[in-house]
């Protein structure tokens, strides 16, 4: 008798997949860094320290792995961790955030792996986790945050969501601008601020011209694909090699296939 277990194949694809989170060490990880991070938020164990950037400084709170929040505004950092925290943390620094953190900022990690986001709705935890895939240097609208954050219809509560983003700078909520591509309010600075964080990272200001000038998706003629106007490259090539849509539907509708670089849907 052949006594070995066929392999179960009526598992609903729900079950599979966490089944198949489950086993995977990284899922693992962050599941201990996360119920550390709890932890550490209940017995009043994390500590803060300020790290310089471009645009000046910014003080982190953390946990040893996980940062929980980021203010630039170091004159309220006592009311802003009261109010997000209910306690004062104290001074302690950390290589491993520090670490943590560089690598995120120079756009070779996601901001979102090194965050504390659990505190949050899961609304709110998408929303960020999908503004963290922006990559330096480029922009994606409101309404491109909360199509990819599964609710396209709540262009007005992903902006509420950003505009709440305990971690500015490490999850980029800079990236996320008007859907004509002006820059809109920013919960660390204005919009004064907003430009400089994106200088920063190589947003010249000609570039951000360009794109309130632009159609809101642009087609390619060679590839027959359709971008965000945002996609790199598309403000120094032909715009006879171009062609204008209103919507994805229409660039849709007319053949053309979304980029892989910018999404667009």
């Amino acid at each position: 008798m052949n006594m070995m277990a066929e392999p179960e194949t009526g598992l609903p694809d729900d079950v599979r997949e966490e089944l198949s989170r489950t086993a995977d060490p990284g899922f693992a990880s962050r599941l201990r860094s996360e119920l550390r991070a709890r932890q550490a938020r209940a017995t009043r164990s994390l500590s803060w320290f300020d790290l310089e950037l471009p645009v000046g400084p910014i003080r982190l709170v953390h946990d040893g792995e996980l940062i929980h929040l980021v203010t630039n505004d170091l004159r309220r950092f006592d009311a802003l961790v009261d109010e997000g925290l209910g306690f004062e943390p104290g001074f302690g620094d950390s290589n491993r955030v520090r670490q943590e953190v560089s690598s995120v900022l120079a756009g070779r990690r996601r901001g979102n792996e090194v965050a504390f986001l659990g505190a949050l709705s899961p609304f709110q935890q998408e929303v960020l986790r999908v503004t963290a895939t922006i990559p330096k240097g480029q922009l994606r609208p409101y309404h491109w945050v909360a199509r990819h954050a599964g609710s396209p219809g709540a262009v007005r509560a992903a902006g509420t969501a950003l505009g709440h983003n305990p971690v500015p700078f490490v999850v980029p909520c800079h990236r996320v601008v008007r859907s004509d591509w002006t820059l809109g309010e920013y919960s660390a600075g204005g919009t004064e601020m907003k430009e400089q964080v994106l200088r920063a990272e190589g947003v010249t200001h000609e570039r951000l011209e360009w794109l309130r000038h632009a159609p809101r998706y642009i087609g390619q003629l060679s590839s027959h694909e359709f971008c965000l106007a945002a996609c790199p490259g598309l403000d120094e090539e032909d715009p006879a090699l171009h062609r204008a849509f209103r919507s994805p539907e229409e660039a849709l509708a007319e053949g053309y296939v979304p980029c892989e670089v910018c999404r667009p849907v």
